[in-house]
């Protein structure tokens, strides 16, 4: 689990899960424990992928006083034709500049919940990403989040951020950090190196980032300075004077 939607994406807890449990049920009990160490005000929101689009999680989100936002999908299949067949004949709800790219949103917060979804309502954003260099990104979310209290461009936002769990979380943890890379086989074991493994990374990147961050260059990526390390311990060459 990692805060993220602040620019500065941290790490913070994991939780195993084995034979018989899942990724699902593994969440709920990382987010509830999560809320109860760190209070409620750590956040105000949960970003997941589709997978979590299930009735309890979601419940278990509002039970501990956040909002949900998820990714819909095809698990969803009563909801996902909803909202297709009442956003495809339409012409998009805003159309935003989002620093290069040209976002068109659809917007909608009167969709029915399915029927073991105690709301009463979803509501549910589609959006379609337009790049400089054409390609096209699209994706519908859904969420409690009524749209008196956030905008659709704040939402999009939020929705985006899930990418910041997978890059600057996952990937970096796996490439920079060796997070893959197992060396023990106990389940304590195991769980320790995680752990260890994600507060070096936290460390590291609250050094880097809110320290390091001095003078006029730009913040430098952990690559930049494990190159600029190895130049600074390298032996100066003596001048050829010959």
């Amino acid at each position: 689990m990692s805060v993220v939607g602040t620019g500065l994406t941290l790490p913070f807890d994991v939780e195993p899960y084995g034979p018989g449990d899942s990724e699902y049920a593994a969440a709920q009990r990382l987010l509830t424990r999560a809320v109860g160490a760190l209070g409620i005000r750590f956040a105000d929101y949960v970003v997941a992928d589709g997978e979590f689009a299930r009735a309890p999680f979601l419940h278990t989100v509002n039970r501990l006083g956040l909002h949900a936002v998820v990714r819909l999908k095809e698990n969803l299949p009563l909801l996902s034709g909803a909202v297709q067949r009442r956003f495809q004949p339409l012409a998009p709800t805003h159309v935003y500049h989002d620093g290069n790219d040209q976002v068109e949103v659809w917007d909608a917060d009167d969709f029915d919940p399915w029927e073991t979804l105690e709301w009463q309502t979803v509501r549910a954003l589609r959006y379609r990403q337009h790049k400089p260099d054409g390609k096209l990104v699209e994706a519908t979310w859904l969420t409690d989040f009524p749209s008196r209290q956030l905008s659709s461009l704040s939402l999009y936002h939020m929705a985006k951020s899930r990418w910041e769990i997978e890059n600057q979380t996952f990937n970096d943890a796996k490439n920079r950090y060796g997070f893959e890379h197992t060396c023990h086989h106990e389940k304590n074991s195991v769980l320790l190196n995680y752990l260890i493994t994600l507060l070096a990374l936290t460390i590291e990147r609250l050094y880097r980032i809110r320290y390091l961050h001095r003078g006029t260059h730009a913040v430098r990526s952990a690559e930049q300075l494990c190159r600029l390390l190895w130049v600074s311990l390298a032996r100066p060459l003596s001048p050829n004077t010959s």
